[in-house]
């Protein structure tokens, strides 16, 4: 897998899930790098190839993320994941986008008709 700027491979597939304790560790980690304290949980992560890049907390929603790695797009992603749960519990209903079947995760600035792909980022030559 050939690696651009920001050290993730061009076709990292990113996977969204929520924290459990053994992930405490990694959590802490992130924030000692950014030089904060980690925010109380739960947690959702945003894991590529296998390695938690970035966090937000369910209460707060405040992220947390590796500086050295671009992350501005797993922030991105985990931000709208958490304000779509805590709509859905707010209201006691499941969020569901209107006119779809199924939600679908998309990054602002994605182009319409992407089909719920995620795009590759490339740093800019």
């Amino acid at each position: 897998m050939r690696q651009n700027g920001n050290g993730l491979g061009e076709s990292a597939n990113v996977t969204i899930r929520r924290l459990a304790d053994a992930d405490g560790e990694r959590i802490r980690f992130l924030a000692q790098l950014e030089g904060r304290r980690a925010p109380d949980g739960p947690w959702l992560g945003a894991e590529v190839a296998g390695r938690v890049l970035a966090a937000a907390s369910l209460e707060t929603g405040e992220t947390i993320s590796d500086p050295f790695i671009r992350t501005a797009e797993l922030r991105a992603m985990l931000e709208l994941r958490v304000a779509q749960l805590r709509r859905r519990s707010s209201d006691g209903r499941r969020f569901r986008l209107r006119g779809s079947r199924r939600a679908r995760a998309a990054l602002p600035g994605s182009p319409p008709g992407g089909g719920g792909r995620l795009l590759t980022l490339l740093p800019r030559a």
